[in-house]
């Protein structure tokens, strides 16, 4: 009798029913069951994808608008802890150097889209605001709708730690970054104002076009401001403003798990229909294939453990994650290498299997063992030699394997983290050198002082020069920064060949340098040295075939005869340089206590200088100019005088100069101008005031309109203010300079070239001025009598004056004789002691009050 399981003969049949009623309802139900778990399985992985996009799109959201801050408050500190600001914004706004002179002016607008940087002083005024790259008068608590106090009062804490404050405010309407920093000296050498000093904000309108392009730097499309966050189902994120209320964003976030559903839902399908058919001919073959079960049933009970075995393996090894895969015995001797290892190291698999792990990294057995005692805690970082001989990072992760509680071995992985580790090796460079020369920076630099002074033996000395470039921002403006850049590349390449090993040349930002040296004591070494830094770096660089000529001043201080501490090294070094471009430029200096001395008198000059023109200390004071054949006076020149507290009446030659240096010559031009335009207000309407105008006047932007507004709130017409300008200011002469003249000139002003004869100016550029006077140099005036070639000069002057149809006055004239030769050889106009002092307004009243009498 045959088996009842037997599927061929009279049983057969039998099998078939078993298999139809027990075994094909069950493979159908797998089936779909199947099909329907992977339709779910694809929509929760769908799912949580666009979870995950979503949650990555808000962290890049908030990571764009916080990057924002960051940028603001490390752009605000640089400006606001800058000497230079600290000098001309905090006590009183020089808004020629922030505006004028671009410093804090229109280019943060064109370059970085401030649309206002505002100046607030310690009582809340606005002294000085920029809005959309123009210099207007706002009131910054009325521009900033709330909130603006707590922000500036966060501003004034944060300084203690050298940093600044931003916050989220409302302007018109729109959410806009505010950054506000206190100004400081930034360690410069400059005295600091009693009382706090003023803080410096920068805005940042977040408008439509800002956000978007906020948004694009962190891959966050179509970043706005959320107006109704109630009605909106899509992703926002909130940003709190300074005044407590919120504002929201919203994007467009990436789905990609609806494009993964849109894929592959159709490929399920497909796969369905496939599996349906392979089930009918799996079935209509299913008896014919039972008899091979038991055939192969010991094959797979023999494979089933290593199976297991495998399963284990790979589980681990995706839990740890890795780049390679290894495994070792339990004395780390390795026995398996995945192919990855091959590409990443280079090496073959098998030229390391039965090595230990040890040959292969760079480290110590003892480290390696015990970290192998307890390697899931935390990964190892190790490095090891690639086949091509390059040093590689790697990260390991492992974990021991263990059967029946015995060990037998370890597994892991090894992620390569070599672009990982130069990173974070050339940040930390980057934190101690400039990006652009490659020299040490400043904190470098204060590192190596600071150690080297500490460990100064006696007897040793440490040489400090201080290099600043001259001419240098004139390459950056006429032939653009990348010129300046090369630049400065070839300025430390020169430096670094005059050093030597052990020295430190160092680059503390703009133009300015710093050489550290040993064994340098005796002077005429550093006599050598410097002469020689200056001749290299005064020979000519090549840029895009156009030789840039440039120069160096240099300071010299000594540890530890001048100072022993890394700040106060550097403060005498900057003192010396000063003194060096003092002198002339392009020289070298070396400290002196003196040096502190006069600098202090400087400054304390300046300071009075500044005090007088805030106090009025000032007068104005007129020298009568006279027709030379009737000595009718005709007008008279302002000449500014300074009733200093403690040195009496001072002249100009006095403390022009001083002026100019110190950026107060605008200033005190200015009130010279409406001083004269108001008291010549006064004089018969025949006559002039003349008054001086400086070259730095000139490229003032305001010039214009102060003129303007001088000759109107006086009443004073155009025709009676004449405007004198040095010949030696035509030297420099631009375009610009023409164009400011014919628009002074189109206001009815006269204009008088001064000091005629002593600037060399080109008689063809003269004659393209709208000039109407030339006034002749007293020098020339003086040796009429005595020499016949000044009186040749002067009488060549006059004819040069008539030929060009101006007016020619005759300065310094102090005696009778003078001004007879003068009216012999034509000169119309006279003005000098021989006919009158410089005076008082009131004094020349009374003088334009009685007839002229000269003889």
């Amino acid at each position: 009798m045959q088996s009842p399981y037997s599927i061929d003969g009279p049983a057969k049949p039998k099998a078939k029913a078993i298999f139809a009623r027990r075994i094909l309802p069950g493979m159908v139900a797998l089936l779909v069951a199947a099909i329907v778990a992977a339709a779910f399985a694809i929509a929760h992985i769908a799912r949580k994808i666009d979870q995950d996009a979503l949650q990555q799109s808000h962290f890049l959201a908030s990571k764009a608008l916080q990057a924002q801050h960051d940028w603001m408050n490390r752009s605000i500190v640089d400006y606001a802890f800058w000497g230079d600001a600290y000098l001309h914004l905090s006590k009183q706004v020089d808004a020629n150097w922030a505006y004028a002179q671009a410093n804090l002016g229109p280019s943060l607008y064109k370059d970085f889209g401030y649309e206002a940087i505002l100046v607030i002083t310690p009582s809340g005024d606005t002294s000085y605001a920029v809005i959309h790259g123009e210099l207007q008068a706002v009131d910054a608590f009325q521009y900033l709708q709330h909130g603006l106090s707590e922000l500036l009062a966060r501003a004034r804490e944060a300084a203690e730690d050298d940093a600044g404050a931003s916050a989220l405010l409302w302007l018109h309407g729109q959410p806009a970054l505010v950054a506000a920093a206190s100004l400081a000296t930034g360690g410069a050498d400059i005295e600091e104002h009693e009382g706090p000093p003023s803080t410096l904000v920068f805005v940042d309108v977040l408008d439509a076009e800002r956000l978007e392009a906020i948004g694009e730097q962190y891959a966050v499309e179509k970043l706005k401001l959320l107006t109704d966050p109630a009605d909106h189902a899509g992703p926002a994120i909130s940003q709190t403003l300074e005044d407590g209320t919120a504002v929201y964003f919203t994007w467009t976030a990436a789905q990609p798990g609806r494009l993964l559903l849109l894929v592959t839902l159709p490929v399920l399908a497909a796969v369905a229909l496939g599996l349906g058919l392979l089930a009918w001919l799996l079935v209509r073959h299913a008896l014919r294939a039972m008899h091979l079960l038991d055939l192969s049933y010991a094959r797979l009970a023999s494979s089933r453990s290593a199976l297991a075995e495998s399963e284990e393996r790979f589980r681990d090894v995706a839990e740890a994650a890795s780049d390679w895969i290894w495994e070792t015995d339990e004395q780390a001797r390795l026995t398996f290498l995945s192919n990855r290892f091959r590409q990443i190291t280079g090496y073959e698999p098998k030229q390391w299997l039965g090595r230990p792990l040890l040959e292969l990294l760079i480290t110590d057995s003892a480290a390696l063992r015990s970290w192998l005692e307890a390697p899931e805690i935390t990964p190892l970082r190790s490095s090891y030699r690639a086949a091509d001989g390059c040093e590689r990072f790697c990260r390991l992760a492992a974990r021991s394997i263990r059967h029946d509680g015995a060990l037998v071995g370890y597994r892991g992985t090894a992620s390569d983290v070599t672009e990982e580790t130069k990173a974070q090796a050339r940040v930390q460079y980057l934190s101690q050198h400039d990006p652009l020369t490659g020299l040490p920076n400043r904190s470098r630099l204060r590192d190596y002082l600071e150690q080297n002074l500490a460990s100064l033996r006696s007897g040793s000395t440490l040489t400090l020069l201080y290099i600043d470039l001259d001419r240098f921002k004139p390459v950056n403006d006429t032939l653009g920064h990348a010129a300046g850049d090369e630049v400065l590349m070839g300025v430390a390449s020169r430096l670094r060949e005059r050093t030597r090993d052990g020295d430190l040349v160092a680059r503390l930002g703009g133009d300015e340098f710093v050489v550290a040296l040993h064994r340098m004591s005796e002077d005429g070494g550093i006599d050598r040295l410097c002469n020689r830094i200056i001749e290299a770096l005064s020979a000519p660089f090549i840029y895009e075939d156009q030789q840039i000529s440039i120069g160096a001043s240099i300071g010299v201080a000594l540890a530890p005869d001048d100072a022993s501490q890394a700040n106060e090294l550097l403060r005498c070094a900057d003192i010396a340089l000063y003194q060096a471009k003092d002198a002339g430029r392009g020289t070298w200096r070396a400290y002196g206590r003196e040096m502190d001395q006069r600098l202090h008198e400087r400054l304390r000059r300046e300071e009075e200088l500044r005090v007088a023109i805030a106090e009025q200390q000032l007068e104005v004071h007129y020298q009568p100019r006279y027709l030379s054949q009737s000595m009718q006076i005709i007008g008279a020149e302002a000449l500014v005088r300074w009733h200093h507290p403690t040195q009496g009446m001072l002249l100009p030659e006095q403390f022009i100069p001083l002026a100019e240096e110190a950026g107060l010559i605008i200033p005190l031009g200015r009130w010279v101008l409406h001083q004269a335009c108001q008291q010549a207000a006064s004089w018969p309407v025949e006559m002039t005031v003349s008054v001086n105008l400086s070259p730095l006047q000139l490229h003032d932007d305001r010039l214009l309109d102060e003129i303007a507004r001088a000759l109107r709130e006086n009443g004073l017409p155009g025709e009676r203010l004449e405007l004198e300008v040095t010949e030696s200011a035509l030297l420099q002469e631009t375009q610009s300079t023409l164009d400011a003249l014919k628009r002074i000139k189109a206001l009815g002003v006269h204009l008088a070239v001064d000091d005629f004869g002593t600037g060399y100016s080109s008689l063809t550029n003269l004659r393209h001025y709208p000039f109407d006077v030339i006034k002749i140099d007293n020098s020339f005036v003086a040796g009429i009598e005595q020499s016949t070639e000044d009186h040749s000069i002067v009488r060549a002057l006059i004819e040069l004056g008539r030929g060009l149809q101006m007016r020619v006055t005759a300065e310094g004239v102090e005696t009778e004789e003078q001004l007879r030769l003068l009216t012999d050889d034509g000169c119309t106009e006279v003005q000098g002691f021989h006919m009158s002092l410089p005076m008082p307004a009131e004094e020349l009243r009374r003088l334009l009050a009685r007839p002229t009498d000269i003889s």
